[in-house]
């Protein structure tokens, strides 16, 4: 069964229907059915807490319902991808990786290396593009689902 790694960016796509809502869709769809197996860093789950966070505040949700709501939020992601960390030395690799001018998706990349992903799925295709395609496949959420699904 193939498996992805999802950049936190596919999250808010979703949440968000922006311009790739529907291939994200999709994706989520084929994890929910068991076609592929999705994972998350955890840093994303941080990540997404905050900004979930801040969007139930911008809202006028707040405490105890925002707090409520951000848990169903993340608790039904948990409930399709799995979050995987990245050890020590693979966090001083995309540190010092030249190749990513955003620090944080050298990050994302080297979980995805760690976790054996097929693919990285990122709205964000500029930030991967010195990424070493023979080691994880960057796909756009658009390209992954006309490819694989």
């Amino acid at each position: 069964m193939m498996k992805v790694f999802l950049d936190t960016n596919i999250f808010l796509e979703y949440f968000e229907q922006r311009r790739e809502y529907q291939a994200v869709g999709r994706i989520l769809s084929a994890v929910e059915d068991g076609v592929i197996k999705a994972v998350i860093s955890v840093g994303s789950i941080y990540t997404l807490a905050y900004l979930v966070r801040i969007e139930l505040k911008r809202q006028g949700i707040h405490r105890p319902e925002q707090t409520e709501n951000l848990r169903t939020t993340l608790n039904t992601i948990l409930t399709m991808v799995k979050v995987v960390g990245t050890s020590h030395k693979r966090i001083i690799d995309g540190l010092n990786d030249l190749a990513f001018d955003d620090i944080e998706d050298s990050f994302q990349y080297q979980c995805a290396i760690q976790g054996k992903c097929d693919a990285l799925i990122t709205i964000n295709l500029r930030d991967y593009r010195g990424a070493d395609n023979s080691l994880v496949e960057i796909l756009s959420p658009t390209e992954f689902a006309n490819k694989y699904l």
